[in-house]
C-alpha cells in the first residue's frame, strides 16, 4: 500500500449525537426538498426556490457529515465539491421571499445574476478540483485531523485556486449580509400588501416570509460566530447542526398545513375536480374577479367566478387558497376595499354615506364592510377617511 493510502486508512470514524443529528438533518432535508418540488404547483416559484434553497442546505450538510465522521476517506476526490452551493443558499431564500410578496417572475438574466457568484466561484476552483488526491488528503486532514501527518505533493503542484478558496467563508458571510439586507428591504416595503390571513390559515405569506428573515439573520449570527472561534472548516458541524433545527421545523410546518389535518379532507372537496384545467392561473382568474361589474355586485361569489371561468368551484377556492394564502371571499373583499378607498378619497362620492360607498362596492351591510376594511387596511373607514383628510 502506498504511504498515501496508509495514511488515508488512519484516519478515524468517529460517531456521535452530533453526527447523528447531523445526518438526520440532511437526510430530512433531501427528502423534504423532493416533496415539495413535485408537489408545489409549477406556478409557485417561491416555493420551488424554497426547494432548491432546502436541497443546497442538505448537499452540504451531508457533505459536512461525512468529513466531520471520517467518511469523506472514501469519497476523498470530492471533498470540498460543495462549496459553490453553499453561495446560492442566501440568493435563493431571497428570490423565494421576492416571489411570494411580489408575484413577479424573474427574467432569466437577472435569476443568472443571483447565482452567478456561485458560478464564478466554482470556476475559481477548477484548479482544486483537478489535484491529485495528496492535495485533497493534505487540505481535508488539516481541518479535521490535524494529528495525521501531511503526505508529499507531486512536484510542480501550485495553488492559484487558495487565493480565492482561502476567502469562502468571507464571501458566504457576505452573501448573507447582503442579501439579508436585500431581503429585509423587499419585504419591508411591501409588507403593507399581505393582508391578514384567512380564518384557518397558520402560515400565510407575510408569517412565512418572516420565518425566511428570521432564518437568514440566525445562519449570518451561526457562522460569524464559527468563523471567529474556529479555523478551517472544524466548527462546520455545529453551523450543520441548525440543517436538523431547520429542517424539523419546516416540517412541522408544512404537515401542520397539509389536508389531513382540515375537515375538508375528510368532505373531499377536492377530489371531484380530478386532473382538469391545469392551465389555469390566478392571472385569469384576476382577471374576472377584478372587473367591478363583478366584484360590485352583490351576489359576487365563488360559484360566479368558477362558472365564468367553465370550471368546477373548488379549483377555483384551491387556486385562491395556494396563491394568496386566504379565501375566495377575502381575495373578493380586496378589490372592494380598494375601490372603496378610491371612493372615500373622491369629491364625485362626498354626497355618500360609508355605509353606502360600501354598498356601491358590493358589501351587503355595514358591519361587513368594516369588518373586511379593517382586515385588508389595519383601520375602520372612518379612520381611513380620517387620514385622508389630514394628509
Amino acid at each position: 500500500m502506498t504511504e498515501l493510502g496508509e495514511l488515508i486508512e488512519q484516519i478515524p470514524l468517529r460517531h456521535n449525537l452530533v453526527s447523528y443529528l447531523v445526518f438526520t438533518g440532511a437526510f430530512m432535508g433531501l427528502l423534504l426538498a423532493g416533496v415539495i418540488a413535485f408537489r408545489a404547483p409549477r406556478e409557485n416559484r417561491s416555493l420551488t426556490y424554497f426547494a432548491c434553497f432546502i436541497a443546497c442546505v442538505s448537499l452540504v450538510t451531508l457533505d459536512t457529515f461525512l468529513c466531520y465522521t471520517g467518511w469523506m476517506k472514501y469519497s476523498l476526490a470530492w471533498n470540498d465539491s460543495t462549496e459553490p452551493l453553499t453561495l446560492l443558499i442566501a440568493p435563493l431564500m431571497y428570490l423565494s421571499v421576492r416571489f411570494l410578496v411580489l408575484r413577479r417572475p424573474l427574467k432569466l438574466q437577472w435569476i443568472f445574476l443571483h447565482i452567478a457568484p456561485a458560478v464564478l466561484y466554482a470556476l475559481s476552483q477548477i484548479g482544486y478540483y483537478t489535484q491529485p488526491l495528496s492535495v485533497k488528503y493534505n487540505a481535508y486532514k488539516g481541518a479535521y485531523f490535524k494529528d495525521l501527518p501531511f503526505v508529499a505533493v507531486p512536484d510542480g503542484t501550485t495553488y492559484g485556486y487558495a487565493l480565492i478558496k482561502n476567502h469562502h467563508r468571507w464571501l458566504l458571510l457576505l452573501s448573507f449580509s447582503a442579501y439579508g439586507i436585500l431581503t429585509f428591504w423587499t419585504w419591508f416595503k411591501n409588507r403593507k400588501s399581505f393582508g391578514s390571513p384567512a380564518s384557518g390559515v397558520r402560515i400565510s405569506k407575510y408569517r412565512f416570509s418572516s420565518y425566511i428573515l428570521i432564518l437568514l439573520f440566525i445562519v449570518f449570527a451561526l457562522l460569524l460566530g464559527v468563523y471567529i472561534n474556529f479555523k478551517d472548516d472544524s466548527g462546520d458541524h455545529f453551523i450543520t447542526l441548525l440543517t436538523f433545527a431547520i429542517m424539523a421545523f419546516t416540517i412541522v410546518v408544512f404537515v401542520s398545513e397539509s389536508r389531513f389535518f382540515q375537515q375538508t379532507w375528510l368532505l373531499d372537496k377536492y377530489e371531484t375536480q380530478g386532473a382538469a384545467d391545469r392551465d389555469l392561473d390566478l392571472e385569469k382568474l384576476k382577471a374576472i374577479v377584478s372587473d367591478p361589474e363583478f366584484f360590485t355586485a352583490h351576489d359576487a361569489s365563488l360559484n360566479g367566478a368558477a362558472q365564468a371561468l367553465e370550471i368546477h368551484a373548488n379549483k377555483v377556492s384551491r387556486l385562491v387558497n395556494q396563491g394568496t394564502g386566504g379565501n375566495f371571499n377575502d381575495y373578493l373583499n380586496g378589490f372592494r376595499v380598494n375601490l372603496a378607498c378610491e371612493r372615500l378619497r373622491s369629491t364625485d362620492y362626498k354626497q355618500l354615506t360609508i355605509e353606502a360607498i360600501g354598498k356601491s362596492v358590493g358589501f351587503r351591510s355595514k358591519s361587513a364592510f368594516y369588518e373586511a376594511f379593517k382586515k385588508h387596511r389595519g383601520m375602520s373607514p372612518s379612520q381611513f377617511m380620517k387620514g385622508t383628510s389630514t394628509s
